[in-house]
């Protein structure tokens, strides 16, 4: 009976610890996992390969954590892996305590307070799944190396041939563990995870939930409207929800740098994607990759490789497929890639202006694709929504003359109609100018209705409140 409870006991207690930490990675955390994965890379070649042993010391214990990290890709895939890890973890450390001679419920909570702390480790986004596997490594050998303590002193007999083992296990194990990494003791980061929450979820193709994450979050961040927009401008519907929330981020006051966060270097390559412009999508993504964990970002390969395939570029596009022919998640998508009809429809949007570009300044970017083809709706309505959060009638009169008018195009959206308005009561338009601009009837009537209260918040979410009262963003 005594032994039934011995082994009972701390079964049920690790086997419960194990249900909760997965739970808890799964339900409530798990866009970190998609995270870690986007930001390395796994070849199964043996150059690749031995990149690890050249590194040093901890090359198993590295080896293991990226190779195993690729699968977070999956879904549950980055909870189980780490629960079975951290709970493993656990045995090994209650094992090591129990021939340490402690008593066993000590150890017990010992060994789950020890994978706890692991565990909370990993819930900064930064921390790597190698560092669990290195102390893994060494409470295992640690584990097989003391002797178990009893009640009469071990003869030397049996010492002699654990300290020759330890003398030889001990630095193999350094070699091949290297040393254990702490990471921080924090809470959880939900206000990253609500970040990549959204961005992962833009990543997969699932815009109806970036939606509806965004706009069911009380306390949106900077990046998460980001996407918010940049989804509604792919569905050609961004001029109607640019006033939607109080702050709107289109991405297009941005220059990268060198303080430039590692979050806005990606966003600025989803943007120039969106966009059409291969060069700036190249660079931004090529930046990424260099500032991602050991300069390795597969979802920056990956989109290295498309542009490479919009752009017609064959010796690019075999290079990055090659690459990702060599990792066991994205082999089939490299494999196909070349076949995805949406790429070769993306060529006929790229700029091909002839001039070099001595910055990365959004409009002018926008302008030379608009002047390669007119018909890119993304470029359009990002040019003008830009000109007008900046209250910059002026310049968005001087585009939409250019983009819209001089093509014979009209846009009766509310918000170009209600910002033409302004337009042309500041410059006294005779009644020809505004029949030809205006063709709302119920917006002309509501600028008249704004006028005469003007400042009301009543008419919050027309342009004409906006550009009264809202204060318009900085361009860095």
């Amino acid at each position: 009976m005594k032994l039934k409870t011995k082994i009972i006991i701390p079964t049920a207690a690790i086997a419960i610890w194990a249900i909760a930490c997965f739970v808890f990675f799964q339900f409530y955390y798990p866009y970190h996992f998609f995270y870690k994965e986007q930001n390395q890379l796994f070849l199964m070649t043996s150059d690749w390969l031995r990149t690890y042993f050249d590194d040093g010391a901890g090359w198993l214990a590295r080896m293991g954590g990226e190779f195993l990290t690729q699968f977070y890709y999956y879904l549950f895939a980055g909870a189980t892996i780490l629960t079975l890890v951290l709970t493993l973890l656990a045995v090994m450390a209650l094992l090591l305590l129990n021939r340490l001679g402690l008593n066993r419920y000590v150890a017990l909570i010992i060994a789950l307070a020890l994978a706890t702390v692991e565990a909370i480790f990993h819930l900064h986004y930064q921390f790597q799944l190698s560092a669990s596997l290195s102390l893994l490594g060494w409470v295992t050998v640690l584990a097989l190396l003391v002797p178990r303590i009893s009640r009469t002193a071990p003869r030397t007999s049996h010492l002699i041939p654990r300290i020759i083992l330890a003398v030889l296990l001990l630095p193999l194990s350094a070699w091949l563990f290297g040393i254990p990494k702490p990471g921080k003791l924090e809470g959880p980061q939900w206000y990253v995870e609500r970040q990549l929450s959204v961005d992962c979820e833009y990543y997969f193709g699932s815009w109806d939930k970036v939606i509806q994450l965004v706009e069911q979050d009380a306390d949106r961040t900077p990046e998460m409207l980001f996407y918010y927009y940049l989804v509604q401008a792919q569905r050609g519907q961004l001029p109607e929800k640019l006033l939607t929330f109080d702050k709107p981020e289109l991405g297009t006051f941005y220059a990268i740098g060198p303080e430039t966060p590692m979050m806005t270097i990606k966003n600025m390559n989803e943007l120039y994607w969106a966009l059409g412009d291969m060069t700036y999508t190249e660079r931004a993504a090529m930046m990424a990759n260099v500032f991602s964990h050991n300069n390795r970002n597969v979802r920056m390969i990956k989109r290295l490789a498309e542009c490479s395939i919009v752009s017609q570029d064959s010796a690019a596009t075999r290079k990055y497929l090659g690459i990702l022919e060599n990792t066991l998640v994205f082999r089939g998508w490299a494999k196909n890639a070349p076949t995805v009809v949406s790429y070769w429809e993306k060529t006929r949007f790229c700029n091909r202006k002839d001039t070099i570009s001595l910055g990365d300044n959004a409009h002018n970017i926008m302008m030379q694709l608009l002047d390669s083809n007119p018909d890119n709706t993304v470029a359009l309505d990002y040019i003008l929504c830009s000109n007008l959060l900046l209250k910059d009638v002026h310049n968005f009169k001087r585009d939409y003359d250019r983009y819209c008018t001089d093509l014979g195009r009209k846009l009766n959206n509310t918000l170009y109609q209600e910002a033409l308005c302004i337009w042309l009561a500041a410059n006294q338009a005779p009644e020809e100018l505004w029949r030809q601009y205006i063709s709302r009837e119920d917006v002309l009537q509501r600028f008249a209705d704004y006028n005469e209260q003007r400042g009301n918040p009543r008419f919050k979410g027309t342009y004409w409140y906006y550009f009264d009262k809202a204060k318009k963003p900085q361009v860095q």
